[in-house]
């Protein structure tokens, strides 16, 4: 069969490896290693092509034809994860063709995804427990609330459980292992400094070396949401068709649910995501808000005739660092109002602007401090033009950029009170920490940040209405009394640590997983 005939000796040798891992996972008896790599290649394929048509008429628990190994022998052969046709038409070449048919179909598609996914030039490795897609957190400085969840469960996973930890091909075409610096950027996390923030791949030349993981009934587990690529159909082949089940965490429905406020190309990167969606196994919410909006997705694929995930409620948790020794708060000369969140439009900077600038033309005296990096839409933002105007008129409002960890914990401790009064969040950050380090807030009352208000420490309003977010305003600004009383609740909330979430969520989400 000739499986390793082109594109050189180092080709060759990366396809025998490929090769001889895939069968040396799935055969009882594999064929004995041969010097020559491309007979090693030869005998590999085809004792694996020689199971697939053993096995053609093997079906799962649940009737359905097995798939799984088409799956593992076509991405053995490209060095790339394939499609649902892709695998459905070797399928179909099973129940047609002959040993050497079947085999030219597979090389045939391999050839295609190995030229598209440049994935030739890689070794593999056949993993069979847990893999973890931490492709952002690892190739990124980038620090935001998604990237933050994933690091601190990467972090507590790879000191409880053995993890395969993970990243994407340059080209998007499968998993890789991750390089030194990727894990120490994905698992062990330092504060960032301005520059970090910047959504600019750090470079690593080592990552074009990393094997690809190839997962063998396995578990992968979506630690992130995956970017609106090919990554996605890979996925949502990997879910429906290779044997692994594929779990993650569910942060938010905001491009479709609330998609008016999101850049115009945004909600279709987010439907490319849930074509994945609709063949996981299990989603943690991490809101009961955020859960409610993946379950009434999974609801309505039944007109699809399909289930989609098993979507459970697994609630983000509050900690936060503590204080420096010695620290004492104390009250600012005028009250501080804290609003922590990018300047995007979603996040409803333009409300609290809006009622700042009311509350200051009354009298009153307080200050205004924005901290968050640019969002999407920075040129067009009508709020940041408000801040320039605010500035010139000599009102006490400041946007800060690029705050470091230490930092802002700090100015979160010292505010009178945080403001966060966003349209639609997935859970709100930013409202649980400021409750944590004992600071009220001023918040919306429905969604997750409703929830998280329920228990105290918050006054709630309306933000689509501005006459509403202006009397939540005026009363914390005003009213020290009431921002005591709330300062006693936020410090009366029971503390749930990430240790506690990352368990939480290894056991919703893996169960038994070794």
């Amino acid at each position: 069969m000739r499986a390793g005939t082109e594109g050189g000796p180092r080709t060759t040798a990366l396809l025998a490896q490929r090769l001889r891992a895939a069968a040396e996972a799935v055969l009882t008896d594999p064929p004995a290693r041969l010097e020559d790599d491309s007979r090693d290649a030869d005998v590999c394929l085809t004792a694996l092509v020689a199971r697939l048509r053993d096995g053609r008429g093997d079906r799962d628990v649940d009737g359905s034809r097995r798939t799984d190994l088409i799956w593992l022998v076509l991405a053995a052969l490209a060095g790339a994860y394939p499609s649902s046709d892709d695998v459905r038409d070797v399928q179909r070449a099973l129940d047609l063709d002959d040993l050497t048919g079947v085999t030219l179909r597979l090389l045939d598609r391999a050839h295609v995804l190995a030229t598209s996914f440049r994935g030739h030039d890689r070794e593999a490795v056949v993993v069979t427990g847990v893999v973890a897609d931490v492709d952002m957190c690892a190739r990124f400085d980038f620090h935001n609330g998604i990237q933050r969840v994933a690091r601190e469960v990467a972090r507590r996973w790879a000191g409880a459980h053995p993890v395969t930890f993970a990243a994407w091909t340059e080209t998007a075409g499968a998993l890789r292992t991750l390089t030194d610096r990727e894990s120490e950027r994905a698992l062990r996390w330092r504060d960032a400094a301005e520059s970090a923030q910047r959504l600019v791949e750090s470079e690593d030349e080592d990552a074009t070396r990393q094997p690809i993981v190839l997962p063998w009934r396995a578990n992968l587990v979506l630690l992130e949401v995956p970017l609106p690529d090919s990554r996605c159909g890979r996925i949502a082949t990997l879910a429906e068709l290779s044997g692994t089940t594929v779990d993650g965490i569910g942060y938010d429905a905001i491009p479709l649910v609330s998609a008016d406020i999101r850049p115009l190309g945004e909600p279709n990167g987010f439907v490319t995501y849930l074509t994945a969606v609709k063949h996981i196994r299990r989603m943690a919410g991490i809101s009961r808000s955020a859960a409610e909006e993946f379950r009434g997705f999974a609801h309505a694929l039944a007109a699809q005739g399909l289930t989609g995930p098993d979507v459970h409620e697994v609630t983000l948790p509050t900690a936060v660092p503590e204080p420096p020794p010695g620290f004492v708060r104390t009250e600012p000369a005028r009250p501080l109002v804290l609003s922590v969140g990018r300047m995007e439009p979603h996040k409803n900077h333009a409300a609290l602007l809006h009622a700042a600038e009311r509350l200051w033309d009354e009298g009153a005296d307080f200050e205004l401090c924005l901290v968050g990096g640019p969002g999407w839409d920075l040129d067009a933002s009508a709020a940041v033009r408000t801040i320039e105007r605010l500035q010139r008129a000599g009102r006490p409002v400041t946007w800060r950029r690029g705050v470091g960890d230490l930092e802002m914990w700090d100015m979160i401790r010292t505010a009178s009170f945080t403001a966060f009064v966003s349209l639609h969040e997935g859970y709100g950050l930013p409202v649980a920490e400021s409750l944590a380090c004992g600071t009220p807030v001023l918040t919306t009352r429905y969604g997750s940040q409703g929830q998280i208000a329920a228990d105290g420490g918050c006054l709630v309003v309306d933000p689509r209405d501005d006459d509403e977010v202006l009397a939540g305003l005026r009363r914390m600004v005003t009213e020290p009394g009431l921002r005591a009383r709330l300062r006693v609740e936020a410090g009366a909330r029971r503390a749930r640590t990430w240790d506690g979430y990352a368990d939480d969520l290894w056991t919703t989400l893996l169960g038994g997983a070794a």
